[in-house]
């Protein structure tokens, strides 16, 4: 994976982030793919709106039975139907709005690196702007 900044002003840059499944334009928008309900596939998002990039969420992935064997078995991007790259959510979402997850935050790395994505993220402790330090 590479990342080339193409141009800058102040703290703003405009960059190409090339990954094995292609090549994005940086800022981009990533329209978030819900693998147990897709309204408009992201093949379609990708014609019909030139999108570049999607996310998705590997812990619901992973919690769900039959998108987990699909996943492990021929990677995320046969499971969403999605040729170019693919980040993923860890749960940390989940994690704010139901209080927890049952997973460990290098669990879900190891998770994304075996369903193949291109850009995964790790499980945070979600904060809000309330709360201390401590």
């Amino acid at each position: 994976m590479r990342f080339e900044i193409k141009d800058r002003d102040a703290s703003g840059r405009l960059g190409k982030l090339t990954t094995p499944h292609g090549t994005v334009s940086t800022p981009t928008l990533l329209p978030v793919i819900n693998p147990n309900k897709m309204i408009i596939t992201p093949t379609e998002m990708r014609h019909v709106f030139d999108v570049e990039m999607v996310i998705t969420n590997s812990y619901i992935i992973r919690n769900h039975a039959a998108l987990r064997n699909h996943a492990v078995e021929k990677g995320v991007h046969d499971l969403i139907d999605f040729k170019g790259p693919i980040m993923t959510d860890s749960g940390t979402f989940q994690s704010y709005i139901y209080g927890s997850v049952t997973v460990e935050p290098l669990e879900i790395i190891e998770f994304q690196k075996q369903i193949g994505v291109d850009v995964g993220t790790i499980l945070d402790v979600f904060g809000t702007p309330d709360q201390t330090k401590s």
